[in-house]
């Protein structure tokens, strides 16, 4: 037969043991969160510094499309004025 010492006792060892166990899977998961929150950070970084890229880029080609379209236009127009010059020389 069990006596209340024994019970008592047999009871603080199972909450020390579940202490422990807390604590250790508190720390566990607490480091899990900062190792969360440290990627978290990371990639907004990283996401941000591809927007970057990403506009640039857009921008990059959007100027190359325009100067191309620029040129064209200013050797329409040499050729238009040159055009109309040789007809005012006749």
């Amino acid at each position: 037969m069990l006596n209340s010492s024994t019970v008592l006792t047999a009871a603080a060892s199972i909450m020390v043991s579940d202490d422990r166990e807390f604590q250790k899977r508190k720390a566990e998961l607490e480091e899990r969160l900062e190792e969360l929150e440290s990627e978290r950070v990371s990639l907004l970084s990283e996401v941000e510094s591809l927007r970057q890229k990403r506009t640039l880029l857009h921008l990059g080609k959007k100027g190359a499309s325009l100067q191309a379209t620029v040129d064209m236009l200013k050797e329409q127009k040499a050729d238009l004025e040159a055009r109309i010059a040789s007809i005012e020389d006749r």
